[in-house]
């Protein structure tokens, strides 16, 4: 049986059957896929794991290389959920609910998404909505302040604040308009 290299680079045998790598060599290109996804942007470890199994990747091959990338830092989903918490907390206003969703849907550990919500607590919740409430209240004054509080309410909510935050958040906002 002879092998054949096709246009693609993979190797086949005589009956144009796929040959067999050997685990070293899929281990190499389990690598190699992981560092070039990380080359772009720092990635949580539930989306690697995806992308190797949408690739078709055997668990058993890449979990050990997934775990070895972790120990030495490579991969750091305790420091990319801390990192999104700030950002989306200070720049983007969101509450901590909808934080934790969003982490949780990147793909971040439990233990990961957990100890970063940890770090808000219900003052620096309530500062944020104040101050995106604040800044939002500004383009509502055409209405009047019972439709205003109603708009800046359901923006707040949409924003998943809980409805004692919200209330709060709009009743501060309507003090600084006087």
């Amino acid at each position: 049986m002879e092998l054949h290299i096709a246009d693609a680079g993979e190797v086949s045998n005589s009956l144009g059957a796929p040959a067999l790598q050997s685990v070293d060599s899929i281990e190499e290109d389990v690598r190699t896929f992981v560092l070039k996804k990380l080359e772009r942007t720092a990635q949580p470890s539930g989306k690697l794991r995806e992308a190797l199994i949408a690739k078709g990747f055997a668990q058993e091959i890449f979990e050990p290389i997934i775990e070895r990338f972790i120990e030495v830092g490579l991969i750091d989903d305790y420091a990319l959920a801390k990192n999104y918490v700030e950002h989306s907390l200070t720049r983007k206003g969101k509450s901590r609910t909808m934080i934790a969703r969003e982490l949780r849907e990147k793909g971040l550990t439990a233990d990961a998404v957990n100890e970063a919500i940890a770090t808000i607590d219900t003052d620096r919740e309530a500062d944020a909505a104040n101050a995106i409430a604040e800044q939002k209240i500004r383009s509502l004054t055409r209405y009047d302040q019972a439709e205003r509080a109603k708009k800046l309410g359901a923006f707040l909510s949409r924003k998943g604040y809980a409805s004692n935050v919200v209330w709060a958040a709009v009743r501060h906002a309507e003090a600084t308009l006087h």
